[in-house]
């Protein structure tokens, strides 16, 4: 079973970019300052995710590997190399941070010295707790896609031996174990892809009977349910809430990949785009300010963000793929 996950294609598809820009660095970029390069520590490197201290978190690709390395990245020291989780390094060893919370607790997903796939966590004092108890060899096995200011963690873990069955987690460091949130009634597969400080959970749930993934929210009040689906849709699955409970998403129409918003008081809506056929929502802010990157009618790519939900997008000179509460945004670029 193939399965269609964004955040999970992520470095694969950032690599291609890379090959194509040439050089590819992480930036930091926002309104007053513009584009910053963060540099790399070796080949192309990517920025994920920036919280309100404004650490980053990304990855670079070693000059004499393929694979991966993370980064944690800070005005004092610069960029870091986190390591590896379990320790050592191989020439299949990788790790790729995906998200940071206020206190710099990092997570993100793995491929340890023994080939073991793995979630992680990462704290400045601790180091690496890993997730899951069977790997695979696929990347999107056991990953961690999100944290929130409680070090509540979301993701998705391999829940079978032999089997590449995964579901949805909730999981902190006073949790003996993850909970498995399970799947939505006649659904076989489900992943975790952003949570907010209220613990609220959003992704996608799937069922093998019509490999449809659909958006889906988790609460520990109501439980997995779906946020709906627009008709024709082929692929859809949630990828962040903040506080307020406003939801981005991405739907994939066949013809088109479009990016969704929802709210408590508003049904699913299409983001307005540049004229093309691919509009990505990368990430939203506590203050709703989305984003993302945006094809124009010649399939050019820009990065783009929203200030609302309802704006027309604005071109951003780097490839978004997080905004922190005071209007940072990190991504990546060609290297100036």
């Amino acid at each position: 079973m193939k399965k269609h996950l964004v955040l999970a294609c992520v470095s694969l598809l950032l690599l291609t970019v890379g090959a194509a820009l040439g050089q590819t660095h992480a930036y930091l970029w926002d309104a007053t300052n513009g584009p910053r390069d963060l540099g790399t520590l070796g080949g192309g490197s990517y920025a994920y995710a920036i919280n309100d201290s404004g650490t980053v978190v990304g990855y670079y690709v070693p000059l004499d590997k393929f694979y991966a390395h993370g980064f944690i990245w800070t005005e004092a020291t610069g960029m870091v190399d986190l390591g590896i989780p379990g320790g050592g390094d191989s020439t299949t060893a990788s790790c790729v941070p995906t998200a940071i919370n206020s206190a710099g607790n990092v997570v993100g997903y793995a491929r340890q010295v023994d080939g073991t796939q793995v979630a992680f966590f990462w704290s400045p004092t601790g180091g690496f707790t890993t997730l899951g108890d069977f790997s695979s060899n696929a990347v999107n096995g056991n990953t961690a896609y999100a944290i929130n200011d409680q070090d509540e963690v979301t993701g998705n873990l391999l829940v079978r031996m032999r089997s590449f069955i995964y579901h949805a987690y909730l999981w902190s460091p006073n949790m003996p174990h993850p909970r498995d949130l399970g799947v939505i009634d006649g659904q076989q597969y489900s992943v975790g892809n952003g949570i907010n400080n209220l613990g609220r959970i959003v992704g996608g749930s799937l069922s093998t009977s019509d490999y449809l993934w659909q958006p889906m929210i988790w609460s520990k009040h109501l439980g997995m349910r779906f946020l709906g689906m627009v008709e024709g849709s082929v692929y859809a699955q949630a990828r962040a809430i903040n506080d307020a409970g406003q939801i981005i998403g991405i739907d994939q129409t066949g013809t088109a990949d479009l990016p969704f918003y929802t709210d408590y008081y508003t049904g699913l809506k299409f983001l307005k785009g540049l004229g093309g056929n691919a509009t990505y929502a990368n990430a939203i802010n506590q203050q709703g300010v989305i984003v993302g990157s945006a094809n124009d009618t010649t399939e050019a790519t820009y990065g783009v963000m929203w200030p609302t939900p309802s704006s027309k997008p604005e071109v951003l000179p780097i490839l978004p793929q997080g905004i922190n509460n005071l209007g940072q945004v990190v991504g990546y670029a060609a290297a100036q």
